[in-house]
C-alpha cells in the first residue's frame, strides 16, 4: 500500500482524458461481468456508468498533469470489493468538499442505505463523468458544484450563503491509491442554520419520492480534540481519506 499523502494545493491540477477506453484481459473482464450480474441478481439497482482511472501523472513547476482513461462502474466496484487487480485496477481521481459553517463546524455525512457506500462517513463529493468534460479536459469546479447542489443543496454561486469556494487539499496513496481533490466551502451561516435548510431540502426530496445521499449529517467542531475523539470511534466506517485529512488539518490547530 502506498502511504497516505495530504498536501495543500499550491499548483494547478490539470486532468486530461486520453480518449481511450481501458482494455482488460478477457479472463479479468469475465470476472467483472460475473460479479456485476451477481450484484444485480441480489437486488442492487446500480448503473454501469463511466468511471475514469488515472494512467499517468506528471508534476512540473507550474502544474500537476494527470491523464485518465475510461472504464466503468462494474470494474470500479470489483476492485473496491473483491480484489485490487494490481496494474489492471482502477485508480480514480475524484472530488470532495470540506464544508465549514460560520461558527466553525465541518459538515459531512454518513451514506444512506440506498447507496453503494452505505454507512461510510465521508465528505460531499463524487467521481468525474462525461458531464464535466470541456473538450479533452475536466472541469473539477463544475463537478464539485454539482455534487454540493445534489447532496447538500448548496449553490456555490449564492454569494450571500457562500463566502469562500476553492481548491484546498490533494490526497494521494492509501489502500486504493485514489487521488482526491478536496475543495473548501465556507458558509455565511451557523451549523444550526445549515441544518434547518438541509432538513427542508430532505423533505422536498421525499415529497418527490427520492432519498438524500446522506442518511445522516454530521457536524464536527473545528478543534483538534474533537477530531481525535471522533476518529477514535472504531465502530464507524470512514472513507480512507477522512482520518488523514483531519490529522493534517489538526496539525495546524493549537
Amino acid at each position: 500500500m502506498k502511504p497516505f499523502k495530504i498536501l495543500s494545493i499550491s499548483k494547478k491540477i490539470i486532468v486530461r482524458f486520453s480518449n481511450h477506453d481501458v482494455q482488460l484481459p478477457e479472463e479479468i473482464q469475465s470476472k467483472i461481468d460475473a460479479y456485476w450480474e451477481e450484484l444485480l441478481a441480489s437486488g442492487k439497482t446500480y448503473k454501469r456508468g463511466e468511471v475514469f482511472t488515472v494512467t499517468q501523472k506528471e508534476v512540473t513547476e507550474e502544474a500537476i498533469n494527470i491523464l485518465v482513461e475510461k472504464t466503468d462502474y462494474a470494474h470500479y466496484l470489483y476492485c473496491q470489493n473483491v480484489e485490487s487487480l494490481a496494474e489492471n485496477g482502477v485508480h480514480i481521481i475524484h472530488t470532495a468538499v470540506l464544508v465549514e459553517t460560520l461558527d466553525d463546524y465541518f459538515i459531512f455525512g454518513e451514506m444512506g442505505p440506498q447507496t453503494s457506500r452505505y454507512g461510510t462517513i465521508q465528505l460531499c463529493g463524487g467521481g468525474i463523468d462525461n458531464d464535466d468534460l470541456r473538450g479533452e479536459y475536466f472541469d473539477f469546479k463544475h463537478n464539485i458544484s454539482k455534487e454540493l447542489k445534489e447532496e447538500l443543496d448548496i449553490n456555490v454561486s449564492d454569494t450571500i450563503r457562500v463566502s469562500f469556494f476553492d481548491e484546498a487539499y490533494l490526497k494521494e496513496g492509501g489502500p486504493t491509491d485514489k487521488m482526491t481533490v478536496i475543495y473548501r466551502v465556507v458558509l455565511s451561516e451557523t451549523r444550526d442554520g445549515f441544518l434547518k435548510k438541509y432538513a427542508a431540502f430532505v423533505e422536498r426530496l421525499k415529497d418527490m419520492g427520492e432519498e438524500p445521499e446522506f442518511g445522516k449529517i454530521i457536524a464536527l467542531k473545528n478543534e483538534k480534540s474533537e477530531f481525535e475523539s471522533f476518529f477514535s470511534q472504531n465502530d464507524r466506517k470512514f472513507d480512507e481519506y477522512m482520518n488523514p485529512l483531519f490529522e493534517f488539518i489538526g496539525r495546524g490547530l493549537n
